[in-house]
């Protein structure tokens, strides 16, 4: 099966953040579990860290947030991103 890659940005983030609380806990609440900055952990979500430690980081928040659930989200809100741009409607 082809392995989903996602573009990092706000739509990822937000993604991320509302399957942890999914879970019951928060974006935050891993990073201080994991004693990952914050900080750096949202650079990684949106892509300022595209380098390997960066990647690496992303992959672990995925992993940690539900990988099937963060992609099954993470299409929806594409989709949902290209009908507005198609439609003409602001994003």
């Amino acid at each position: 099966m082809k392995q989903t890659v996602f573009q990092p940005g706000v739509i990822l983030q937000e993604v991320i953040v509302g399957a942890f609380r999914s879970q019951g806990t928060t974006f935050g609440a891993w990073c201080t579990d994991n004693k990952v900055h914050q900080t750096s952990a949202r650079q990684a979500t949106f892509g300022l860290t595209g380098g390997d430690t960066g990647k690496a980081l992303l992959k672990r928040i995925i992993d940690a947030a539900g990988r099937d659930v963060v992609e099954m989200t993470y299409r929806k809100r594409m989709d949902q991103h290209v009908n507005r741009l198609k439609s003409g409607a602001a994003a």
